[in-house]
This record gives structure tokens, C-alpha cells and sequence, in this order.
């Protein structure tokens, strides 16, 4: 990978911005206010403050290279980005809340994640970024299992304007975020939604896996995602398993009839475990199995019979998409925008098939399982319009190809390579600096 010369030293303003981004986009996302409908949360605008200066300083001062998965990458959004443009020339837009949400998802937050800020990676100390990260994820976690407890014993939930809570949304929690579930609210913690919560956690899952030294630390952030009481989060957290599960398994392919299951034992452990809990909350939540077997699809069997009437360019105004994201592209902007999305959300997969060599950190295997994780949460409910899940997903997608932010120190320490099964499924080696040196 041709990343641009490590030239530039850790400083004070780049730890300053990174810290209150990390802290407005994974601890507190939703708070901020509304403009016309459409939310301006603090994480957001950081973004969009130290976009300008970066962007300015990246082209002019920096060499313009990039990866070539890189532009790939950015190059995969093109056949959307003009679906979008001709759809808005077209057919107009139906609400600029949505209009603005997809700006930014498929324009703004990309080009920034994988173009201006990984120049900048060197500036940020990542010894620092990896533990505010972790803090932030597991205090999200922990606040979320607090207030899932607190809500049935009082009976109501704390809520904090512009923080925890979007001032528009001040009271109306409740009401207005589908959260309930029987005697229950799903875990919201501060993002206001399960299964936000639930599918931006489930993206960030596997890095928070293999930096986090604490393993009661990582189960409660585990714990917290079966307490979204959501199918969709639920399914992503045994797909994550079966991922660690098959890895070791396939490996079997070459060996048989002789088999290795030493690889496969914890991961189908874990899997069970996940499996047991799962049933858990169910019952505890006064459900039955049928719950999780819905013919319905919990409402969005809707989405799915519109398919029907689908034409092969967009011909409603730009509006976002709903819970089944690659449903919802067809209904919206067509065949051709179907498949513009399938091409987005898929290129990770393609690139690591093209270049097997491009993914060669611990930290970047995880990365790419979160992105599998996502496209296949997505089918279900994606959230893909509401703040911070593709955030966070090219942020990911960013770690994938660049590394984590920062730079190992000024004279590494050989590490050992962790076996690639373990890798996948997300074990650790007792010491974690050896995954950020």
C-alpha cells in the first residue's frame, strides 16, 4: 500500500479534535438540536469543522497519493452518487432531511474516512485513540445496561438535552423510537434506538473485540447488545460467531478426511453461549419462540412486496432508505440503483478476493469482519440513514485499509502474528500492546 510518507509527528490539536470526536460519535451520537427536521448532532459538525482545514491542507501540502484500494473504494460510490444526482434532477427530493442524510452518508463521510483524514493518521497518538475508543464504546455499553434497568424500576428514563438526547427529542423518547418490548424498552443506551445501537455496536464490534484488554469489559458490551431485544442485533451477534466458527471449519477442506477441530472449539462455544443467552432474553422478555420466526419480518414485509413495482431508473423523488437496505435501493432508485448499493457495500469483499495481501494486520481483519458483519445485519435493518451507523462504517472501512490511526513507536518491538483463526473470531493474546505497539 502506497500510504502518503509518514512525515508528520503526533501533535496536541489533532489528540484534542480526535478525542472529542471519538467522545460525540460513539459515547454521546444524538446529541445536538434539529434544523427543519434534520439533526445537527455535535459529533456531525466536529466533522464538518475540521473537514474544510484537513481537506485544504491534504491537497496542497500533502503528496496526492492514495492506496489503490483507496480509490477503489471512493470509485465504488460513483454509480450511486450520479443515480442520486439524476434521481434529484428527475424526480426532486421528498424530504431534505433524508436528502442531507445521503449527501453526507455517500459523498461527505467517505471521502473524508478514506481520502483526507487516513494523511493524518500519523498526527494522532494511538496508544491514546485506542483507549478513548474502548472507554467510549464500553461506557456507551454500561450507561445502556444502567437505563435499561432504571426505566421499569421507576418508570422512566433519564434523559439529558443536547447530550444524551437530541433537544427535539427531549421527552419524546418513548413515544416516537418504536423501543418497546413488552414490559420492557429495548437498550438504547444514548443512541436513542436498539437498533442503532445495536448495528453501529455490531460494526465496531470486532476491533472493540481485539483492542479491549478487559474481557469482563468486552461481555458487558456483549451483554448490552442482547439487551437491544432486537432480532436483527441478535442475529448479527451469532453471525459474528458463525464467522469464527467456519473459519477454522473451512480450513478442514484441504485436510480432509483428517480433521482439525482445535481452531473450531471456542468460537462453537461461544456460539452456543450466544445461542443460550439469546433464548434468555426472550423468555425473559415474555416472547416466544414464534418472536424470532416472524412471518412479517417485524413489519417489513412491506418493503419487500413493493419489489414488484420497481423500474429500472429511479422514478420517485430522493427520499432515504428503509430498514432492508438493499429492498429499500430497489424501491427507490431502480435496478440500477440496487445495484450502484450491492457494488458499495460488497467492493470489501471483492478487494480482499483481488489482494488476499491487502488485509495483514490483526487490526484490519477485524475491521473487515465488522464491514461483513454490516452488509449482513443490513439485509435486515441496516439503519443506514440515522446518525452515527455509516459513520462508523467507513471509519471502519478506513482501519481496514490504512491500519489503525497513528503510528507503532519509533522503535518497534517484533510481534508475533496471531493464528488467522483467531484472528476471525476475535481471541487475544494475553498482552494487547502487541496489537497497538
Amino acid at each position: 500500500m502506497n500510504h502518503a510518507p509518514f512525515t508528520l509527528r503526533p501533535h496536541a490539536a489533532a489528540r484534542t479534535l480526535v478525542w472529542l470526536l471519538v467522545t460525540f460519535l460513539v459515547l454521546f451520537p444524538k446529541g445536538g438540536l434539529k434544523l427543519g427536521g434534520a439533526p445537527i448532532t455535535w459529533g456531525y459538525l466536529l466533522l464538518a469543522a475540521g473537514a474544510l482545514p484537513l481537506l485544504f491542507y491534504r491537497l496542497f501540502a500533502l503528496p496526492l497519493r492514495a492506496p489503490w484500494t483507496a480509490l477503489a473504494a471512493l470509485a465504488s460510490l460513483l454509480p450511486f452518487q450520479i443515480i442520486l444526482v439524476y434521481s434529484y434532477l428527475a424526480n426532486g427530493f421528498a424530504s431534505l432531511e433524508y436528502l442531507l442524510s445521503l449527501v453526507t452518508n455517500f459523498f461527505a463521510l467517505p471521502l473524508l474516512f478514506l481520502f483526507v483524514f487516513p494523511a493524518f493518521f500519523p498526527w494522532i497518538n494511538r496508544r491514546h485513540f485506542v483507549r478513548h475508543l474502548c472507554n467510549c464504546i464500553f461506557w456507551a455499553a454500561a450507561y445502556g445496561i444502567f437505563l435499561f434497568f432504571w426505566r421499569p424500576i421507576t418508570g422512566h428514563l433519564i434523559e439529558v438535552p443536547f447530550l444524551t438526547v437530541n433537544i427535539a427529542d427531549y421527552g419524546k423518547i418513548e413515544l416516537t423510537k418504536h423501543i418497546a418490548r413488552g414490559s420492557f424498552l429495548k437498550l438504547i443506551s444514548t443512541y436513542n434506538n436498539g437498533n442503532v445501537y445495536g448495528v453501529a455496536t455490531l460494526i465496531l464490534l470486532p476491533l472493540y473485540t481485539l483492542l479491549e484488554p478487559s474481557k469482563a469489559r468486552r461481555y458487558t458490551v456483549r451483554f448490552a447488545l442482547l439487551l437491544t431485544l432486537s432480532r436483527t442485533v441478535w442475529a448479527g451477534l451469532v453471525v459474528e460467531q458463525l464467522l469464527g466458527f467456519l473459519r477454522p471449519l473451512f480450513a478442514n477442506l484441504f485436510t480432509f478426511p483428517r480433521l482439525h477441530l482445535r481452531g473450531a472449539a471456542k468460537p462453537l462455544l461461544l456460539l452456543g453461549a450466544t445461542a443460550v443467552s439469546i433464548l434468555a432474553a426472550l423468555f425473559a422478555s415474555s416472547y416466544s419462540l414464534s418472536f424470532l420466526f416472524d412471518p412479517t419480518l417485524g413489519g417489513r414485509i412491506g418493503e419487500i412486496s413493493g419489489l414488484s413495482s420497481s423500474t429500472v431508473l429511479p422514478s420517485i423523488p430522493v427520499t432515504g432508505f428503509a430498514e432492508v437496505l438493499f429492498a429499500a435501493a430497489l424501491i427507490n432508485y431502480g435496478y440500477v440503483g440496487m445495484i450502484a448499493v450491492i457494488l458499495i457495500f460488497t467492493l470489501p469483499i471483492l478487494l480482499l478476493l483481488a489482494r488476499p495481501s491487502l488485509i495483514r494486520t490483526p487490526a484490519q481483519k477485524a475491521a473487515f469482519k465488522g464491514l461483513v458483519l454490516y452488509v449482513i445485519v443490513s439485509a435486515s435493518d441496516g439503519a443506514t440513514n440515522l446518525i452515527p451507523v455509516l459513520a462508523f462504517y467507513w471509519f471502519v472501512y478506513s482501519v481496514m485499509l490504512y491500519d489503525l490511526p497513528g503510528r507503532p513507536a519509533a522503535v518497534p518491538v517484533p510481534v508475533p502474528e496471531l493464528p488467522s483463526a483467531a484472528l476471525w473470531h476475535g481471541s487475544r493474546t494475553p498482552a494487547p500492546a502487541r496489537v497497538v505497539p
